[in-house]
């Protein structure tokens, strides 16, 4: 391109912003205005300089010549330099291709230098420029002479060249030299004949005088190619340029002016001087041509003077909005023609161009002919001044926005002097006035339609997008507010909630930030599952979302919305509200109706499909379709209820018009049905046809069509009634099974005889009236409602309560965690947790309302059990709280009626204690009142029950009733008032041990004054104390309070006030406290009653009691205010409180408050006894309960030092004694925190364990634990020792008991003994130790009533403490064990006094008892149902099976006192030997001899006879064994030592059988030591178990009493015979007493040495003389004939009663012994040996005290009827003895024998 362009030029800039300036400079240059040609522009923007390269050197050369150069652009004027570029300079001291640059540059030369050209040189370069041959000859004749000064005239000037052109010799020619004057340019053009000669004057004029004087400047006018044509006005530039091409050569250019003249350009100088040489015409019209030069800007005339003529018409464009406003307003024109006129110029205004029109009075002026050239410009100047006054303020608004934009610019210039132009081709809107309006009114006009351009840009470039949401959950979010929050950030956001998206529109920017909102909200949405009914969900899954959601929620205002997928339906909602109002609203919009239906062959028949098919295609409007689908034996209709109650009505009827249904005619007993089965075949042929008869299991079942059935039920029930029944009950033992055995036999003789039919039948059978009437517990109100339906409260156990259906509240995954569900599921047993376990496998979790029906079991007395989902009860959501219920109830009732319940049973069904008691019973109430009315005369169910134990719950209920039902129901006091003559108070019956006094004054006003926690109040209202402060961290009760309740609590206390006053009270909410309100009271401290405290407390009592009737609770709450750190005495504070309850009772009367309560903290004892003293000192005359109370325990049943109760089945003892002795499996040691005490009851267990306990203690003791620890028994005889942190305040004694409990059933033992807690160096009260243990039993106990424990001991080692624990105790009794006797209370009295006699080891005699009668197990009689044709036959019937039954029972006695010493065990075989053997077994004590009577079938009576003899045995070995344990424990212990440990003692049995191996000298014997096998080697070990480990043993021989006459045995023999020297006083003194009676000759005398019969014979003495006191001749010395072959086993094993009988048994069978050695001499007894000699034993016996012996004895009897003390001997004469009888082989030792003839 640089090649195309080299001719360059630099122009410079002014600074500017002129858009696209580049493209503004190449048209510029390119066109005449600038001189230019082609060319290009180099530039960059902003820059202040450009290069601009032309295609020609002429073209760079005109622009330089031009003077100024300047762009217009936007009414602005930018003024621009041109020259050359640095490196182009030289060019101007060289020659060039234009001859005129060359003259130009000389000129200068000549103007800045002295140094002249020469002609010749000149004329070379102008040759050198043109390069062509006709050029060379064209020279310029014609010099400029330039700057001439005004007012010189033309002669003047021709005279001064004549002067310079005068040749030396002073001569010229002046008539060849024109000189033409052009004034407007100041110059001359002076020109010559030839070129020489202007050369010439060039060269000259430079150096005239004149010339320099005058600042003149010469230069050579160029050869033109251009001339000037006048008067061309009727020709064309196309016809002129025509003409002249003929006439000169090509034409380049022809240009018309305004003058009506035309410049003609041609390509060659030479056709210049062509066409000037002639005359031209053309269309016969004259034309002048004149050349014309650039330079000069005109033509030379020569001699022709151009005439003078009015200047051209011009016309001057304006702007059309100018125009337009011109147009408009007549005054803004004339004012211009005003102006105008100053310049002789006549304006005319036509559209957007101003013509200029010179008026003829112009030429008339002097100067016209100045005036004539000038006037143009003039008038161009003077109309740009004048337009200036205006001014057009072009507006460019966008296309798409034009209308808009004119609008609103109409609207901003509304009364202003302006006019709008409007011209929306151009894309300009004009706003066109005077200048200073338009000016002022631009930056409005511009923001205004810039603000429309911005919105209409902003247009092109939003977006609309979808937003992923639904349109329904962008309303929720817009509902919440979204969109304004959008809005207030993004103003020009638009939002469009379309289907099946919402759409937004703006940025794209914007969008995504607006989408990041939406979704942020979206994801913040609350969500719940939908719980409805099943099917309805499946209905709902087949619709869309947003329809359901426009159809149900949206028009009720509810800002909800439906999230369905295939697995759930969700709702969606900003709060938690929101969502229950939807889900409310649904579940009482949507529903499902189930029809039950009774044949199911019904739905397969083609008619039940058309009607389905009709019904749906009859609702398929969306969101209003009806489903109907089948679900086992039902109907499910689902839809909107407003068209499923007519759906089903129809589906309902249909199902029972064309039901196959059958008919029961119920045949009780099913005797009856047998015998019509078998004689009446006729039957069947008396019904109709289409009816089929059959026989179920009790009735006779017609099927067939409803009505058919109907009629033929008639006809079967009259033919039932006319067969004979009767009934016979045998309740003989045995009798049943004997029936069964042979009923082969029996039945056919019968019916042989009588034709009768006889059934052997259970006594509760279907035989069984089922109208006999069910023993209810005594109801405290009740009533019947016009149809006959049973409405009773009870207060009872439910568990116990004997309905046919109880009601059972659930949770929802039925695992029973509440107080009654659970005591429920305990009675019932495991299998009834199966069985709901299978409920929830099948059904799923339950929702509140749901309800099913399962088989109860276990202890419960109760048939069915109904499963009710707790509602959620909150106070907050009353009214849903009460539909719920509502629906519970009534869904259990209607169970009930489905399975045919008679009477039903209803607890109230509370999942939380915040809804109000009273409240929820009014609910319950209302939906039996409901299901009344709804089944009224068509229900079976006809008892319904409100059943509780809790006193106020049945008040509640009771009141419920009455409010509900009315007031005519009989009301039953379960507690009697005793209301005292002058007293105003009525003292309440309680059962509740926390209870300390309950009185009721006459206005109603209940005041109790109990132990608890304050913070677990159920009042309406508790009280609190707090500090001015109102800090409620401060203070026991406070911090209670505020633990409890949580920190909201603090926060509404601040809320009321920052800081309070003494006696203010602040009311707030319970939060999370059972009660609805708490008061919190200010209160003074204690001033020692010296100013006003107590008149301020006073009023805070009296205040709170009003402020709660005021508020309309009904119960309120004291803890004891004052007596803690305010220092209050505390009789004070309880004397002051309930004088303020009984003067607001009396002043106030209250209608609201009905219930006072004053909660004690159950540790603070002190306050308790100030409390109860006072209140016992206000109330004197409040007296006992006069009914029966429900204590926990049984009747007390007191021996001697102990006192027995029981609980369930376990047996709680209170006994004196030594708790190291306790044979238990646990006892308790109550110790120190490292369980090292040494002192007390402690001391004692640790010495008696032994050592190696002591170090267990002590390393359990290091580690961490929770109290307690759990050691071995070491020497003590327990199985293990639980050893726990003492404690002396009862709470925690309680604590403590209620952990040791729970431990002991968690590892399996049955038994503990307690010390007596606290009560030694803890030094508490023993009556609060009795209380605080006993509670803790009981609560244990009452939360485990099938407990593993069987007996709980205490041991008080201080007799006098046991009053204190028997009192207590006997508080705890029921009242009732006084009032009834069991049949099998004495055997358990006699059962519980002899086991803790010999458990306890005590040697009390039992109290005395009386004759007794226990019954055996109740027969299970046999029970006949007869039928026959008549009364007669039926009457034979029953006379023949008696008489058959009667003659195969029998009966046998048994008579032994071991009967009274059955154990439990025991006495369950014998009833399991009654049930498996049918036998009756009845014990009897009568006169001190107790028998057991056996009745039943022979067989029967035998085999039973056989097994209670066989127990009566193992009971007397078991007590045999027990003794000789106890005896080898007195005689020896056995120890063994683990290595490292100390010797630790075996058990008993363990002791006894190493004793007897090493009597019996065995070489070794096997053991159980701590679980594990142990081989002993006798006698003294080691003990080996099966690894080789060893322990080592050792004997203790406790019993070394050896008579002194006793010689040394050898080591390996514990018995031998020592023969006695005769003469010795050993021998005389035997011999004496032999021959004192016997005169026989004594042959030898032997002392017997048997240690181990001498042991056993000793401890046996010595139990004896503690027993019957030393000073009792308890020992005899007897004689005891034998045989020879008897010595040895005498000698060696001592006497032994199981040979009793074989001499005789007239006194009983026990071992007989002689006073006298004669009788013993008999030869009966000692029987001569082949030598004649005879054998004779003088013994020591035992006979203590004695009576008169009987045959059949086995044992001692009883010293009194019902007594358990025995007689230790009997006699043959009690007055004068000749012989003895003892009943134990250890009570005789053989000491000497004596041999004789």
């Amino acid at each position: 391109m640089a090649d195309a362009y080299p001719h360059a030029l630099l122009v410079e800039l002014e600074e500017n912003n002129i858009p696209r300036l580049k493209t503004k400079l190449v048209k510029y240059f390119q066109s005449r205005k600038s001189n230019g040609g082609d060319c290009e522009v180099d530039y960059d923007t902003g820059s202040r300089t450009a290069v601009v390269r032309f295609h020609r050197e002429d073209d760079r050369r005109n622009v330089l010549e031009k003077e100024s150069h300047q762009i217009n652009s936007d009414n602005r004027v930018l003024k621009i330099t041109v020259r050359l570029p640095e490196d182009d300079k030289t060019e101007q001291e060289t020659p060039c291709d234009n001859p005129n640059k060359n003259l130009d540059v000389s000129v200068k030369t000549h103007q800045n230098t002295d140094e002249q050209p020469s002609a010749s040189e000149l004329q070379t370069d102008v040759k050198g420029r043109h390069g062509m041959t006709e050029e060379e000859e064209l020279c310029s004749t014609s010099s400029v002479l330039e700057n001439i000064p005004e007012g010189l005239s033309q002669e003047y000037w021709e005279m001064w060249v004549e002067n310079i052109m005068r040749n030396p010799s002073g001569s010229s020619n002046p008539d060849h030299i024109t000189v033409q004057v052009i004034p407007d340019t100041s110059s001359a053009v002076i020109t010559f004949q030839s070129a020489e000669e202007n050369n010439d004057f060039l060269k000259r004029s430079p150096q005239n005088k004149k010339f320099k004087e005058k600042g003149l400047a010469v230069r050579p006018l160029e050869i033109t190619k251009q001339f000037l044509v006048q008067d061309v006005r009727n020709f064309s530039g196309d016809m002129l340029q025509l003409y002249f091409e003929n006439e000169g050569g090509d034409v380049d250019a022809v240009e018309l002016n305004e003058d009506q003249s035309a410049v003609i350009t041609f390509a060659e100088y030479a056709a210049v001087q062509k066409i000037t040489k002639k005359k031209h015409h053309i269309k016969k019209e004259e034309i002048k041509v004149y050349p014309f030069y650039k330079s000069l800007g005109t033509a030379l005339y020569g001699k022709d003077k151009p005439s003078l003529k009015l200047p051209t018409a011009i016309s001057q464009p304006i702007d059309s909005a100018i125009w337009r406003f011109l147009d408009l307003s007549a005054s803004a024109a004339e004012a211009i023609q005003r102006n105008l006129a100053q310049y002789f110029c006549k304006v005319k205004l036509e559209c957007s161009t101003a013509h200029l029109s010179p008026v003829p009075s112009l030429l008339q002026q002097k100067d016209a002919r100045s005036m004539t050239k000038e006037w143009a410009d003039n008038v161009k100047s003077a109309f740009s001044q004048a337009l200036s006054k205006y001014k057009s303020l072009p507006l460019k608004p966008e296309p798409d926005v034009w209308k808009e934009s004119e609008r609103k610019v109409r609207e901003v210039i509304l009364n202003e002097d302006v006019v709008i132009v409007s011209d929306e081709a151009s894309g300009v809107l004009s706003v066109t006035g005077p200048a200073a309006v338009v000016s002022r009114l631009e930056e409005t006009l511009c923001e205004v339609v810039n603000q429309i351009a911005k919105r209409a840009q902003r247009e092109k470039l939003v977006v609309t997008e979808e937003i992923k949401v639904s349109p329904s959950v962008f309303n929720i979010l817009c509902q919440d507010g979204i969109k304004n929050k959008l809005l207030s950030v993004y103003p020009e956001l638009k939002f469009k909630n379309d289907s099946p998206h919402p759409k937004i529109t703006g940025l794209r920017d914007e969008i995504l930030a607006a989408n990041k909102v939406i979704l942020d909200q979206m994801f913040a949405l609350k969500r719940q599952n939908l719980e409805v009914d099943h099917f309805v969900l499946d209905m709902l899954k087949d619709e869309e979302p947003e329809e359901l959601t426009n159809a149900f929620l949206t028009p009720n205002g509810i800002n909800a919305a439906f999230d369905i997928n295939a697995h759930r339906v969700q709702l969606l909602a900003v709060s938690d509200r929101a969502l229950c109002e939807a889900e409310s609203h649904l579940k009482h919009l949507l529903i499902s109706q189930y029809i039950n239906v009774e044949d199911n062959n019904v739905m397969k028949k083609p008619e039940w499909k058309d009607l389905v098919s009709q019904i749906e295609k009859n609702n398929i409007e969306s969101c209003r379709k009806i489903r109907i689908q089948t679900q086992d034996d039902q109907v499910v209709v689902s839809g909107h209820k407003d068209d499923i109650s007519v759906v089903s009505c129809k589906v309902d009827d249909f199902l029972k018009q064309n039901a196959q249904v059958e008919e029961a005619v119920a045949v009780k007993p099913s005797a009856i049905l047998e015998y019509v089965k078998k004689h009446n075949t006729s039957l069947q042929n008396q019904v109709k046809e289409n009816v089929v008869v059959s026989f179920s299991k009790d009735a006779i079942c017609l099927s067939g069509p409803r009505c058919d059935v109907e009629d033929c039920k008639t006809l079967v029930q009259g033919f039932v009634s006319s067969v004979f029944f009767d009934t016979l009950k045998l309740s003989k033992p045995g009798a049943k099974r004997l029936f069964q055995d042979k009923e082969a036999v029996y039945l056919p003789a019968i019916a042989s005889e009588t034709g009768c039919l006889v059934q052997l039948v259970d006594e509760i059978s279907d035989g069984q009236d089922a109208s006999t009437p069910i023993q209810f517990p005594k109801p405290v109100y009740q009533l019947q409602t016009p149809d006959g339906v049973e409405i009773v409260v009870c207060k009872a156990d439910l568990c116990r309560y004997p309905v046919e259906a109880v009601v059972c509240p659930a949770n929802e995954d039925l695992k029973h965690n509440g107080h009654l569900s659970a005591a429920l599921l305990n009675a019932g047993g495991p299998q009834l947790q199966e069985e709901f376990d299978k409920l929830i496998h099948a059904k799923g979790k339950f929702k509140p309302g749901d309800c099913a029906m399962t088989c109860a079991g276990g202890r419960l007395c109760c048939k069915k059990i109904i499963l009710a989902a707790r509602p959620e009860l909150y106070s907050d959501k009353s009214l849903k709280a009460q539909t719920q219920l509502r629906r519970v109830v009534k869904s259990s009732l209607s169970l009930a009626e489905e399975h045919g319940c008679i009477s039903v049973a209803l607890p109230v069904i509370r999942k939380n204690l915040g809804f109000p008691l009273a409240l929820c019973a009014s609910t319950m109430v209302k939906a039996v009142k409901d299901h009344c009315e709804d089944t009224y005369d068509d229900s079976c169910l006809k008892r319904i029950h409100f059943v509780n134990n809790e006193d106020s719950v049945v008040q509640a209920m009771e009141n419920a009733v009455r409010s509900v039902f009315g007031n005519h129901g009989v009301s039953h006091p379960q507690l009697p008032t005793h209301v005292a003559a002058k007293s105003p108070l009525v003292k309440q019956a309680t059962t509740d041990r926390n209870c300390l006094g309950q009185v009721r004054t006459k206005e109603g006003l209940d005041i109790t004054v109990v132990k608890g926690n304050i913070e677990s109040a159920m009042t309406d209202v508790i009280v609190n104390t707090v500090f001015e402060d109102l800090a409620l961290n401060k203070g026991a009760v406070s911090q209670a309070i505020l633990a409890a309740a949580g920190p909201k609590l603090q926060q509404l206390v601040k809320a009321v006030k920052a800081s309070g006053s003494i006696g203010d009270i602040i009311d707030t909410e319970g939060c999370k406290l059972k009660s609805k309100h708490v008061f919190h009271v200010i209160t003074p401290h204690w001033n020692n009653g010296q100013g006003t405290s107590e008149k301020v407390l006073s009023g805070i009592f009296k205040d709170c009691l009003s402020k709660a009737e005021e508020s309309g609770q009904r119960s309120i709450s004291f803890p004891a205010i004052g007596t803690g750190n305010l220092g209050f005495p505390k009789d004070l504070v309880a004397s002051m409180m309930l004088d303020e309850m009984l003067t607001f009772s009396s002043k106030k009367q209250p209608k609201h408050l009905k219930e006072v309560v004053i909660i004690l903290y159950s540790g603070d004892t002190h306050t308790i006894q100030a409390f109860t003293d006072e209140f016992n000192k206000k109330f004197p005359n409040a007296g006992q309960p006069a009914g029966p109370t429900a204590g926990p325990f049984s009747k007390i049943v007191s021996s001697s030092g102990m006192h027995e109760t029981k609980m369930g089945n376990v047996a709680v003892q209170i006994t004196t004694g030594d708790i190291t002795k306790e044979t238990t499996d646990v006892i308790i040691n109550s110790s120190n925190n490292d369980f090292t005490l040494k002192s007390g009851v402690s001391k004692a267990i640790l010495e008696g364990a032994g050592q190696a306990v002591e170090l267990e203690c002590k390393d359990l003791g290091a580690q961490p634990n929770s109290g307690m620890i759990m050691t071995q028994s070491g020497n003590l005889k327990c199985k293990k020792i639980l050893h726990l942190v003492g404690q002396t305040e009862p709470a925690k004694i309680t604590n403590a008991v209620k952990e040791v409990l729970q431990m002991c059933m968690q590892n399996s033992h049955t038994s503990v003994s307690f010390p007596a807690i606290g009560t030694g160096q803890g030094n508490t009260r023993a009556k609060l130790v009795a209380d605080a243990m006993l509670d803790g039993v009981i609560d244990v106990l009452s939360q485990n009533p099938s407990s593993i424990l069987k007996t709980i001991r205490i041991v008080i080692f201080q007799p006098p403490m046991l009053k204190d624990f028997y009192n207590s105790m006997h508080e705890r009794q029921s009242t009732q064990a006084n009032e009834t006797k069991d049949k099998g209370s004495i055997l358990h009295t006699i059962g519980s006094v002899f086991k803790s006699w010999f458990s306890s080891g005590s040697s009390v005699k039992p109290q005395k008892q009386g004759d007794f009668v226990i019954e055996g197990v109740k027969v299970d009689p046999a029970c006949f149902h007869i039928c026959g044709g008549s009364q007669n036959k039926v009457d034979l019937t029953k006379q023949r099976i008696s008489d058959w039954i009667s003659k195969e029972l029998s009966s046998t006695v048994i008579k032994d006192d071991a009967i009274l010493r059955f154990s439990d065990a025991n006495q369950k075989l014998i009833e399991d030997i009654q049930k498996k053997m049918g036998v009756s077994v009845r014990i009897e004590s009568k006169n001190g001899q107790v028998s057991l009577i056996i009745e039943g079938l022979s067989k029967d009576v035998v085999e039973a006879s056989n097994k209670i003899h066989e127990m009566l045995r193992s009971v007397r070995d078991e007590e045999d064994m027990n003794k000789k344990m106890e005896i080898a424990s007195t005689v020896a212990e056995w120890q063994y030592q683990q290595q490292g440990l100390q010797f630790q003692s075996f058990d008993l049995k363990t002791n006894y059988e190493l004793e007897q191996a090493l009597e019996k000298n065995q070489p070794s014997v096997k053991v159980t030591v701590q679980g594990h096998d142990y081989t002993v080697t006798m006698p003294s070990g080691p003990a080996t178990d099966k690894k080789g480990q060893t322990l080592q043993i050792k004997r203790i021989d406790k019993l070394k009493v050896i008579p002194e006459t006793w010689e040394v045995m050898p080591p390996s023999s514990s018995t031998k015979s020592f023969p006695i020297a005769v003469g010795t006083p050993e021998y005389t003194d035997i011999q004496n007493l032999f021959q004192a009676t016997c005169k026989q000759t004594i042959t030898k005398i032997e002392r017997i040495q048997n240690l181990r019969l001498w042991q056993s014979y000793h401890i046996n003495k010595q139990h004896m003389d503690q027993k019957n006191g030393k000073q009792a001749n308890n020992e005899k010395r007897l004689f005891h004939g034998t045989s020879d072959d008897t010595l040895a086993i005498i000698t060696n094993h001592g006497f032994n009663r199981s040979y009793a009988g074989k001499n005789a048994t007239a006194y009983g069978k026990g071992t007989y012994f002689a006073v006298n050695a004669s009788y013993s001499a008999s030869n009966t007894y000692s029987r001569p040996n082949p030598q004649g000699e005879k054998h004779m034993y003088l013994c020591r016996v035992l006979v203590g005290e004695f009576t008169t012996g009987k045959p059949d004895l086995i044992e001692p009897p009883v010293k009194s009827p019902g007594s358990i003390d025995k007689y230790d001997s009997v006699v043959d004469n009690i007055v004068k003895p000749a012989m003895f009888i003892i009943f134990h082989d250890n009570y005789a030792y053989p000491e000497y024998l004596i041999t004789f003839k």
